[in-house]
């Protein structure tokens, strides 16, 4: 097992012996590949990059993790990758003390209040407080979809079916009855084709072949799940399923619970296998994207913890950046839709934007450095995108807000960056404001939350 925070670059010769040849490396390129294309069952990481990018590979054989967390099982080897914000500081570069279930727990409160991620009929918080794999929470979430859609209704779908009947029912095969069934004084049947509204369908095979691959890997609890869903699915055939079969089935908008479930079996039918070696030792892909998680959890907490002094709305977008474009004396209307990532209209203080920067930023305050590490840290287009918004919203102080590392306490003050803008021969004030929020959360869950809320609401008093 290799432990490593994102954005690390991994040497070959520090690669598990198994990976370190370029067609391994080949196998789990393509491997990662199947998983890119899956990944959308889970979350909207709005990268539209047809080619993977869970991890990159480098000249020298070797690999980089980028800016999506979890785990990676190939070839009898495990890849764990953690957030860079587990660190104790910017350089921290140690690995020894981290730890899967420590990961785990954070998912889990960070996706609680996350709305990237959707996971419907089911409560994150309730249901995986106590799971310390990243499997077997995906194991969780596909059985706990599929128990729900079955508890409702079992799924039914027209299939032709082409057999011999004691009657004639839909298209009746002449031919075959003049030249096979007659000849052979078998009159009384009638090779026929029809119609028929079936739960004994290929959507219902392939879940119950899916139930099947993951119940002797499941914890007791989900087993038992599985068994009150195998019993569901008792007069369904049984029936070996490949990945390919998932891409055959044809949903129509109502049914789109089952869309989820299919995409889901796809991918556990992908990590089931791998097309180089069917039935080697189990390979499997699980990564988040560190970024929309922490913009998910910090706007989902703001939600949560101002619902009584404030609106909060995420990712809006109703004002564009442009707002004419006149091409040969004609207009053209808007143009660049501007999206903020938190947006607060605050009973009593007005109206906040607040944009969330996944990146690492040292203590500024009690830091000899801490000036120079600002300026080298804070990047100047998210200072620009800041400054705009304020333009555009005719604010005159706008918050990019950070996490901060691991056992780090707050800062006494919010840092302020001040430009003083020249409008219509009188000047501006413009502050951007940076605030840095705990984010990783150790034992005392209950702790973390609190210093959050206390942060936040600093900001607004």
């Amino acid at each position: 097992m290799l432990n490593c925070y994102e954005e690390t670059s991994i040497r070959n010769s520090r690669l598990p012996v198994e990976w370190q040849s370029q067609s391994a490396l080949d196998e789990l390129s393509q491997f990662l590949q199947m998983n890119w294309e899956q990944r959308s069952v889970f979350y909207d990481d709005g990268d539209v990059s047809s080619r993977q990018q869970f991890l990159s590979f480098t000249g020298q054989k070797g690999i980089r993790t980028t800016h999506y967390i979890g785990t990676i099982a190939f070839k009898e080897h495990q890849l764990n990758i953690f957030p860079k914000m587990f660190r104790s500081d910017k350089d921290d570069n140690d690995t020894q003390d981290l730890a899967l279930p420590h990961l785990m727990k954070n998912l889990v409160q960070w996706i609680e209040y996350c709305n990237r991620f959707e996971y419907p009929y089911i409560s994150i918080k309730s249901d995986f407080e106590d799971t310390n794999d990243l499997r077997e929470l995906f194991i969780s979430l596909y059985i706990r979809y599929v128990k729900s859609a079955l508890d409702r209704s079992l799924f039914y779908q027209y299939e032709d079916r082409d057999e011999d009947c004691a009657s004639i029912k839909g298209k009746f095969d002449v031919r075959d009855y003049l030249c096979s069934k007659l000849p052979s004084g078998n009159a009384g049947n009638f090779r026929c084709t029809y119609s028929s509204f079936v739960a004994d369908n290929r959507l219902n095979q392939i879940i119950k072949y899916t139930c099947k691959l993951l119940n002797n890997e499941a914890s007791r609890a989900n087993q038992g799940l599985l068994r009150h869903i195998l019993t569901k699915l008792n007069d369904v055939s049984d029936s070996i399923c490949k990945p390919a079969d998932c891409n055959n089935i044809r949903l129509s908008r109502l049914q789109s619970n089952y869309r989820v479930i299919l995409s889901m079996s796809k991918m556990f039918l992908l990590n089931q296998t791998s097309s180089y070696d069917i039935n080697i030792n189990e390979s499997f892909c699980f990564l988040f994207p560190t970024e929309y998680l922490f913009e998910g959890f910090i706007g989902g907490f703001m939600q949560a913890a101002l619902t009584d002094s404030a609106r909060v709305r995420l990712q809006a977008s109703e004002v564009a950046l442009v707002d004419d474009i006149i091409i040969a004396e004609q207009s053209y209307g808007k143009a660049f839709t501007m999206r903020h990532d938190i947006l607060v209209e605050h009973q009593n203080k007005g109206l906040f934007i607040f944009d969330t920067k996944y990146k690492g930023i040292s203590r500024i305050r009690n830091n000899e450095h801490g000036y120079q590490n600002l300026a080298k840290q804070a990047h100047q287009p998210d200072l620009y995108q800041m400054f705009t918004y304020a333009v555009k919203r005719n604010l005159n102080d706008i918050y990019l807000l950070y996490p901060m590392y691991r056992f780090e306490n707050e800062e006494d003050d919010i840092v302020e960056l001040v430009v003083n803008h020249p409008v219509a021969g009188s000047i501006r004030r413009l502050t951007v404001h940076i605030v840095r929020l705990p984010f990783i959360f150790e034992d005392d869950i209950e702790l973390v939350k609190s210093r959050l809320a206390t942060v936040i609401s600093n900001i607004f008093y």
